[in-house]
């Protein structure tokens, strides 16, 4: 399966994205949640599905857009900063 250079940017910054995205899938519908996993050779990411405890695999071949829709929680953070709360 060959995913679009779009595609392909897309489920990057979705994997690296630290809040909820919303998948937009080539039937119409769509899931929000947070992407823990993602294997592009393998066709596949994986989610935490939004208020539920329910994870999910989305095939690559069935997505066709990921918007980053939830606030990225890490945003302006560093790990200095953690390490210092933790004194």
């Amino acid at each position: 399966m060959t995913l679009s250079p779009e595609l392909l940017a897309q489920v990057e910054a979705a994997f690296d994205y630290r809040g909820h995205v919303t998948l937009t899938l080539t039937d119409g519908s769509s899931v929000e949640g947070f992407v823990f996993n993602r294997d592009v050779k393998g066709g596949y990411l994986d989610l935490f599905v939004k208020n539920s405890e329910e994870r999910r695999r989305v095939e690559l071949s069935k997505l066709a857009k990921i918007a980053l829709t939830g606030e990225d929680c890490a945003a302006g953070k560093s790990y200095e900063d953690y390490l210092k709360s933790k004194k």
